[in-house]
Formats: structure tokens, C-alpha cells, sequence
């Protein structure tokens, strides 16, 4: 397959903060090889080449849109994906979270894939009430069973196949790679080098327990 008839996969991110580059790089990675290009959109976020490249798409552009600025109905950024995806052909949209997801179905008439980290997305009846305006067009992931049974409940009417599980993962050799060795990570903690360590290593998050 040439380049110019490959297929065209938008993913739409929240922004690039925390955890959410990798998640955006893991789901680029799934089309690497496969005849597919990807353009990874962030809708907040300042452009920065770091991110482009740690991002593993084939294009990456940045909204710059503050915080703020997408409170309400979210006007501009559906105008501007908008105009992004009237310039490329795109086969399907993977959004993450659920402001763009809310964006990617106004903006575009594309199939949307709702990626979804957290609890609680579904829990408010406006949100109930916009999945089932769109149900035709989105599919729903959660990164867990447990977010995704979250969704189930709040969505009852929808088919359980329309909400399945996709876990996060990690690229392995790189993550090696970028690893301290056990004695050097001793050492940069300032533990003994012969005590025994027990320790619990986590994100710190509101959303954590």
C-alpha cells in the first residue's frame, strides 16, 4: 500500500500533561506498519517538539487552547478540528476523555472512539443524554474493567460490545532503557546499598486511593 492511499486515523487528546503523551503514543503504536498514517491532535497544551517527538504519529498539531477556554459548549475548538479534518481524509477518530470526544462528534461526522481513564464520565444525565444522541457513531473504551463497567451502568440501554475493555501498556525496551540499574537507583535515593527495601511506588492522584 502506498503512502497516499493509506488509511487516516485522527486521535483527539485532551493534552499531553501526566500520563496522557504515553497514552497518546501506546495508541499511535497500534497502527505503526499497518497502512495507516496518524495525525494526533492535543487540544490543550503549548506546541513543543519534545512532545512531537515522543508522540509516534505521522503528524501532531496543537490547539492551544487554555483550560479556560473550553469551559461551555466548546464553540472555537469544534470549529477549528473542524477545519483540520475538512483538509485530510480520516478514516475514524480515537478521542481521549470526554471533551474531545463531545468535540470530535460535533466537528465531524466521523466514527468516534471514546477513549475513557476515569469513573464517573457518564454519571451526569447531560453527558447520558449526548451519548445517546450519538450512539450510532461512538464505541466506547475503557482502560480498565472497572471503568468500563462504570459506563455500562450509567449507560443501560447501550449493548455491552459497544463498551469493552482496552488496557494501557507500555513499551518495554524503551522503559529498560531508560531504567536505573539496581545499585544506581540505591544509590540515587540515598538507600544502603546491603538494607533490605520494602517499598510501594504510585501516581499521586485525587482519582488514587
Amino acid at each position: 500500500m502506498t503512502r497516499s492511499a493509506d488509511r487516516h486515523v485522527l486521535q483527539f487528546c485532551h493534552g499531553y500533561d501526566g500520563p496522557f503523551l504515553d497514552c497518546a503514543r501506546q495508541y499511535a503504536s497500534l497502527f505503526a506498519g499497518k497502512g495507516y498514517r496518524v495525525t494526533t491532535v492535543f487540544l490543550t497544551g503549548a506546541a513543543d517538539p519534545d512532545v512531537v517527538a515522543d508522540c509516534g504519529s505521522d503528524e501532531v498539531l496543537f490547539m492551544e487552547y487554555s483550560s479556560s477556554a473550553i469551559r461551555g459548549l466548546k464553540l472555537g475548538a469544534i470549529r477549528d478540528l473542524r477545519k483540520i479534518a475538512a483538509t485530510r481524509s480520516f478514516s475514524f477518530c480515537i478521542a481521549h476523555r470526554f471533551k474531545p470526544v463531545y468535540i470530535a462528534l460535533l466537528a465531524t461526522k466521523l466514527p468516534v472512539i471514546g477513549v475513557h481513564h476515569a469513573f464517573g464520565d457518564y454519571h451526569r444525565r447531560s453527558r447520558k443524554l449526548f451519548a445517546n444522541l450519538f450512539r450510532k457513531r461512538l464505541s466506547i473504551l475503557g482502560v480498565s474493567d472497572a471503568v468500563r463497567d462504570d459506563m455500562r451502568s450509567s449507560l443501560p440501554k447501550w449493548p455491552a460490545e459497544r463498551i469493552q475493555t482496552l488496557y494501557n501498556r507500555i513499551d518495554v525496551e524503551q522503559l529498560q532503557g531508560s531504567q536505573f540499574s539496581a545499585e544506581d537507583a540505591r544509590a540515587e535515593l540515598g538507600l544502603s546499598a546491603s538494607a533490605w527495601i520494602v517499598a510501594n511506588v504510585g501516581r499521586l492522584h485525587p482519582d488514587k486511593d
